[in-house]
């Protein structure tokens, strides 16, 4: 097992929004045009949810590979430009003048090795009974309930002898999840996820997110890493962000298998508004420039708005202020 060992704390702070500029059509297979929700199961409907690649325009692409530390330009007037960083050790991009680009940076300091650092604020690997200390059920008002709603699963993991499982719901509205402190408004999560049911369904769902409030519904502004399209996105208050390349057409986005193991990083940059999403090692969403928010909470578990109903399991969790990366 990559780490045994949990921390905790939590504060609260207020809020800011960002609604994007271009519509999104309806997803193909999916069974109407019904509220996408945002927190609380509020939000416009899908036909008037506004949503970006992180691919943007026509762009032309730079790409680092992993190893040492490089420095990335893009300059000079002409078409948008796109430039992202891929695994590896951090890097750094600028752009100079000319015409609008987008430009996302890898950063974080240290090397990611799967192990749990010392600066984390959460790390848990779910081998102890009852929920993991530093944790805290979310929605408050149904904490009675938590021990229905999830358990330490010995039939199931990825390493060790026990999981997180967050129990089948009903097919709406559905708020399962644990809230745990976040370094501050820039940092890292990193978990092994696992679902019933292949993770990329058309309608909106989500599955872990970075919050301005301390992990309830309607508190603050939530990013969320979501599903609708048939794809993983990034949800913020019914603002989408798809990933590269991928159209609202499902069959255009990535989803990962069922029943399957895998391995999520997630960067949030509340100080730049910038956010990537990793599945499995490889790059699948790269957003710079989005919302600038102050992050005080990462919640994880499943958040349904319209089902189907799963099971989901949650291994090997952390979050800290550098890439953890996923266990060799």
């Amino acid at each position: 097992m990559t780490f045994h060992r949990e921390t905790a704390r939590f504060t609260l702070v207020g809020i800011s929004c960002l609604a994007l500029a271009a519509a999104v059509a309806g997803c193909t297979g999916s069974s109407d045009g019904s509220d996408t929700g945002g927190a609380g199961g509020s939000g416009a409907g899908t036909g008037g949810a506004s949503s970006v690649s992180s691919s943007t325009g026509n762009p032309s692409t730079t790409t680092s590979g992993a190893g040492t530390p490089t420095t990335t330009t893009t300059s000079g007037a002409g078409n948008p430009s796109t430039t992202t960083t891929s695994t590896g050790d951090p890097s750094t991009t600028t752009t100079s003048t000319g015409d609008p680009s987008t430009t996302a940076a890898s950063t974080g300091a240290g090397t990611p090795s799967g192990a749990c650092p010392a600066s984390a604020t959460f790390c848990s690997d779910f081998e102890a009974a009852g929920l993991p200390e530093g944790a805290t059920y979310r929605p408050s008002y149904q904490a009675a309930d938590a021990l229905n709603n999830m358990e330490i699963d010995a039939s199931i993991f990825h390493a060790g002898a026990h999981s997180l499982h967050v129990k089948p719901g009903g097919g709406g509205y559905d708020w399962r999840m644990l809230s745990v402190p976040a370094p501050g408004p820039k940092f890292w999560a990193r978990l092994y996820v696992r679902s019933s049911v292949d993770i990329g369904q058309a309608e909106h769902n989500a599955f872990f997110q970075a919050m301005t409030g301390n992990g309830d519904p309607n508190e603050g502004h939530n990013v969320e890493v979501a599903e609708q399209f048939c794809q993983i996105l990034l949800n913020l208050h019914d603002a989408l962000v798809l990933q590269e390349g991928a159209t609202s057409m499902c069959g255009s986005g990535t989803k990962l298998p069922a029943n399957t193991w895998h391995c999520m990083e997630a960067y949030f940059d509340g100080t730049q508004g910038d956010v990537q999403v990793y599945a499995n090692g490889t790059k699948i969403i790269d957003k710079a420039g989005w919302e600038k928010l102050d992050f005080k909470t990462f919640s994880f578990g499943y958040l349904g708005f319209h089902g189907p109903a799963r099971s989901m399991w949650y291994d090997d969790v952390a979050v800290a202020p550098e890439r953890i990366g996923c266990a060799p």
